[in-house]
């Protein structure tokens, strides 16, 4: 599996080679589609991320040392997005996730075409899950009484 620099970078390249605005926002959508449906049950279950315009639902854990999360939004352009951080940060070590700067969004152009609330919607969730990754972390060196 790539280090986050290296998924952020092939992702930076990928967005390049589609010099037309509209080609990108079209594969952006397209990805959408790769990223796995959570059903209403499990989303009922998880409290959207505050400060979104679209509703996005993130159900993180710890498995091992390392990150894992899965998303969903009820917009395909979130959803693509968010199939993108899944990319980058999921099955990453805990402590790198955590400390993860994310700079692909816009060194990709993703967010240059986005609004200035969608861009700020996508920071949230972004802090979200490097706070999600922080607290798992801090978890896993907490200790616990022995009873």
């Amino acid at each position: 599996m790539a280090d986050i620099r290296q998924a952020q970078d092939q992702i930076i390249r990928n967005f390049q080679r589609l010099e037309d605005p509209f080609d990108q926002y079209t594969y952006l959508l397209s990805l959408s589609a790769s990223l796995p449906v959570m059903s209403d049950e499990r989303r009922a279950g998880l409290s959207p991320i505050a400060g979104c315009q679209s509703h996005v639902w993130l159900d993180v854990r710890r498995e091992g040392d390392m990150f894992v999360f899965d998303a969903d939004s009820d917009t395909m352009l979130i959803r693509g997005i968010l199939y993108l951080l899944r990319q980058v940060l999921s099955h990453q070590p805990l402590a790198a996730a955590a400390s993860a700067q994310l700079d692909f969004l816009e060194k990709s152009g993703i967010t240059g075409a986005l609004s200035a609330d969608r861009r700020k919607g996508i920071g949230y969730v972004v802090q979200a899950l490097n706070s999600h990754a922080a607290a798992l972390l801090a978890l896993r060196y907490q200790k616990f009484p022995i009873t």
